[in-house]
């Protein structure tokens, strides 16, 4: 039963991480321009940042909701975020992809580690994903709550940190097998990652109009 922990962070963690969003496209980047590795490196510190956000989420689920929900200003920013990100990778990366394709920008271990974290931690909608997923599981499964046994949560948590890094790791190796490709390519998945952004933009910002 206590196993049982473990793979709800897996599964909990694998659907959090499926859309794509700014980690992904950190990863798929990183595979893409330079290696799996780093790729890897960004991938093994946001998982630490999502285990430091299921936690966070854990301590003051109601209380984090109240806050964004009065706070509007927040998510409009990351809204104006997502949409100007999503407009340079469309119009302006995509263009310069098959210039930069021989240029490999060569940045320390610790900058991706740095930029992993940040993105996981430093991200509104991924708190909320988890306020509701323990939400849910408080509901219709069993009680999470930071008073669980030590052994269940370290497991709940280890499962976070195995999902969230094995879904990271796919998308790398699928940004690997873009970069084997020709330049047209990448000149595609650039413009992909953008229509991405800017539908994400798109739908939070209705979210929001509709709340």
């Amino acid at each position: 039963m206590i196993l049982f922990y473990l793979l709800l962070g897996v599964i909990t963690a694998i659907v959090g991480a499926l859309p794509l969003g700014a980690v992904n496209i950190a990863v798929i980047n990183s595979s893409i321009k330079e290696n799996i590795k780093g790729a890897a490196q960004i991938a093994l510190a946001a998982g630490i940042g999502e285990i430091l956000l299921a936690l966070f989420a854990l301590h003051c689920s109601i209380e984090l909701v109240d806050f964004f929900e009065q706070h509007i200003w927040i998510q409009t920013v990351f809204i104006i975020c997502f949409f100007v990100a999503g407009l340079y990778y469309f119009f302006i990366k995509s263009k310069s992809a098959a210039k930069n394709k021989t240029i490999v920008a060569k940045k320390t271990s610790r900058s991706k580690y740095i930029l992993g974290f940040s993105l996981a931690v430093l991200n509104p909608p991924v708190i909320i994903y988890w306020i509701l997923a323990i939400s849910m599981v408080n509901k219709y499964i069993f009680k999470l709550t930071i008073q669980n046994s030590l052994i269940s949560l370290s497991l709940f948590f280890l499962g976070i940190y195995i999902g969230k890094i094995s879904t990271l790791y796919v998308y790398g190796r699928w940004g690997n097998k873009i970069a084997k490709k020709s330049s047209n390519s990448t000149n595609k998945l650039s413009r992909l990652i953008g229509v991405v952004l800017v539908i994400i933009s798109i739908f939070q910002s209705v979210n929001v109009f509709l709340s």
